[in-house]
């Protein structure tokens, strides 16, 4: 007679199925007031096709970006127009606040945290001034990206 364990064992080799691995799903506090977009919306091709990773977009109603989901601020651009959160759960973010705002130098950005910094869902991380960045002839839209699963989805709370 065979054994519980072998049985099991047996068992085990014959119920091995290929299993699919499924994208996971970021459910994060929306950073910024406004209407969301798909990322294939964005204004830039970078973002909307895709390459920096996967996300949604804002168009921003509001003027202060806060964090989705407690973390901790891997890095702040020089200009304040981005950030980077390490999430607790491990998810890598950028916040990129408009489209080829980099050229704007810092104008109309003010960064409110600085790297290292842990921060909970909702702490304000940078102040920004939407219609300057209209008056410069740039969209506002602001990419939120995994940077760290190219299969995850990203969905507002």
């Amino acid at each position: 007679m065979e054994s519980r364990t072998k049985f099991f064992q047996r068992l085990g080799r014959s119920l091995m199925l290929p299993v699919a691995v499924l994208p996971v799903a970021a459910i994060l506090r929306q950073p910024v007031a406004g209407t969301v977009v798909a990322l294939a919306d964005v204004p830039d091709a970078m973002f909307a096709q895709g390459t920096m990773g996967p996300g949604l977009a804002i168009d921003p109603a509001g003027d202060t970006v806060v964090a989705p989901a407690a973390g901790t601020v891997a890095s702040v651009f020089p200009t304040g127009h981005a950030i980077g959160l390490a999430l607790d759960d491990g998810t890598e973010l950028l916040i990129h606040i408009g489209i080829d705002t980099v050229g704007m130098k810092g104008d109309g950005f003010e960064t409110l945290v600085k790297t290292g910094d842990h921060v909970e869902a909702g702490t304000p991380l940078i102040r920004f001034d939407p219609a300057k960045i209209r008056a410069a002839g740039l969209s506002p839209i602001t990419p939120v990206i995994v940077l760290n699963d190219e299969n995850a989805t990203v969905a507002f709370s």
